[in-house]
């Protein structure tokens, strides 16, 4: 067996916090990477895992400092290299998959034109050459064909949360890297999406022998791709072991704990489909023009939608990124105004609403973003953010009641409340959703919609998350509405469930109806891409 590719040795990270007390994510962590090697980590969502691999490219914020340690690459030292060396090793020789692709891609160019600007940064190549190249990746990752185009001269604004995650990769796949180091690269993708994804890394770990960081908080998508998973926790490796020890419960009880889940978090002991409707969508259209170059493009993100929701149920929407599931989301929230049909919410057309009513529909229809970096203000901290609507909404409070409101809500989503004076940007992936969470709550809304809210957090977090949404459901009689890609959670937590398919619902009913007999092939199929992504299926994974 030949030398590691990657070599970690005592690996120790500080943030300097305020009042000078420090924190160490990374406390004295060492590990290898051999060539050709697929290598997973495990942790909960703040356990220090992003940090961890920010700081393998010395990527770390300027708040936080490498202390001590040896990182080293092919025999080589990264932690001495001069900036100008290390950039030649960046996203060449080792890349990374960011976690949150809203806030690692440059807002102002065209995606195609970022994966060639990576491609001709580190190849002496015509801009012809590099475009095909850049296309051919952009391939690689499953995006539509027939959508290429568009998708190539788009903003990063103008794709859903599932074509950013896949242009991220193509990003970092782009120069063929002998390493990559993917923090949560399939958390914002459908079933069907993810399996082809992970398929694509697979292929080309198989192909190229690229070696393969994976980082995530889904144990499943470790079994189905990872030879060793290390489990992180608290700033240190825990254990490593396979998949299947996982699987066998022969890991230690750390590591278990990670792993449990409540097979039900809600009992459904009523027939949502007797309650009247609080809002209805009718005959919804939202349509977006766009430019190939000098052609104007007619985008129909919503073609006709016709939607029920009804008072006190929980409602999940689900079908492929792209889909429309997230333009319906916004249009609900008040946030894009459609171009056809009325929305109807407790009896009121939206549309006729004046502009004060319209103020207080929008605290009644609170929208969790799927990109929680984004839709946090970076300048405010953690506190401030939270008690940001209630400010807007000019609510008859002190400053320290507002205050105080904020960390209760903090505590409730399992935010310590000494981390209120921190900055949003501060705060790991999962932890930022969970403050978009509180946030939502504060202005106690009658309906909430979570897009994807619930994608970044690790098991045991998203288990307090449910139960806390589920009691809040219950006392104060709210409705929920569930964008989600992880189809097992749909059939736990949900009533009813909508399918989307390009612009359009095509199957909807109860959650267990549609489940045990989909009418549709479409739902068929994104039901038959949720097994590789299973728990169960670290049965059948072993060396």
């Amino acid at each position: 067996m030949g030398p590691p590719l990657l070599q970690v040795r005592d690996l120790t990270v500080e943030y300097a916090g305020r009042e000078g007390k420090a924190t160490t994510p990374v406390n004295g962590v060492s590990f290898d990477v051999r060539p050709g090697e697929i290598v997973g980590l495990l942790g909960e969502s703040g356990s220090g895992k992003t940090t961890l691999a920010l700081s393998l490219l010395r990527l770390v914020p300027r708040a936080a400092s490498i202390v001590r340690g040896s990182v080293r690459f092919r025999g080589a030292e990264l932690l001495g290299l001069r900036e100008k060396d290390l950039q030649n090793v960046r996203g060449n020789r080792i890349s990374m998959i960011f976690q949150e692709p809203g806030i690692s891609l440059n807002p102002v160019l065209r995606v195609g034109e970022q994966v060639v600007d990576v491609v001709r940064a580190h190849r002496q190549w015509s801009k012809m050459r590099a475009r095909r190249e850049a296309k051919a990746v952009m391939r690689e990752v499953k995006l539509p064909e027939g959508d290429l185009a568009r998708i190539w001269d788009a903003y990063p604004h103008q794709l859903s949360g599932g074509q950013l995650q896949r242009v991220a990769i193509a990003l970092a796949l782009a120069c063929r890297p002998d390493l990559v180091i993917a923090d949560e690269p399939t958390a914002s993708l459908d079933a069907r999406v993810q399996a082809e994804v992970l398929g694509v890394l697979k292929e080309l770990n198989q192909r190229l022998q690229m070696s393969i960081l994976l980082i995530s908080h889904n144990p499943a998508v470790l079994a189905s791709m990872a030879d060793r998973v290390l489990v992180f926790g608290q700033g240190r490796i825990v254990e490593e072991c396979t998949p299947a020890r996982i699987c066998e419960h022969r890991a230690s009880s750390y590591t278990q704990g990670l792993l449990e889940r409540v097979e039900e978090v809600k009992g459904k002991t009523t027939d949502s489909r007797e309650n009247a409707p609080l809002a209805e969508v009718r005959e919804l259209s939202k349509r977006y023009t766009q430019r190939d170059w000098f052609t104007p493009r007619v985008v129909h993100a919503l073609d006709g939608v016709n939607l029920t929701i009804r008072r006190g149920e929980t409602l999940a929407l689900v079908g492929e990124s792209g889909s429309g599931k997230t333009t319906l989301a916004r249009c609900l929230a008040c946030l894009e105004v459609p171009s056809a049909g009325k929305i109807v919410f407790d009896s009121r057309d939206v549309g006729s609403l004046g502009a004060q009513t319209r103020v207080e529909l929008c605290r009644q229809i609170q929208l969790i973003f799927q990109d929680a970096a984004s839709s946090l203000n970076p300048r405010f901290t953690a506190v401030e953010a939270v008690a940001e609507p209630l400010v807007i909404l000019r609510r008859d409070s002190t400053r320290s009641e507002l205050r105080e409101r904020a960390l209760e809500l903090m505590r409730q989503v399992g935010l310590a409340a000494e981390w209120g004076c921190r900055s949003p940007l501060e705060f790991s992936g999962g932890e930022r959703q969970r403050l978009a969470i509180a946030r939502a709550l504060a202005v106690e809304p009658r309906l909430l919609i979570f897009d994807e809210a619930l994608s970044g957090l690790d098991i045991p977090v998203q288990e307090q998350i449910l139960r806390l949404l589920s009691q809040l459901q219950e006392v104060h009689a709210l409705t929920y509405v569930y964008i989600a890609h992880d189809l097992t959670l749909v059939e736990r937590v949900a009533d009813r469930v909508a399918v989307m398919r390009a612009g359009r619902v095509v199957e909807e009913g109860p959650v267990d109806e549609v489940f045990a007999n989909p009418q549709y092939e479409y739902t068929r199929r994104l039901m038959g891409a949720t097994p590789l992504l299973e728990a169960a299926h670290f049965a059948t994974v072993s060396a």
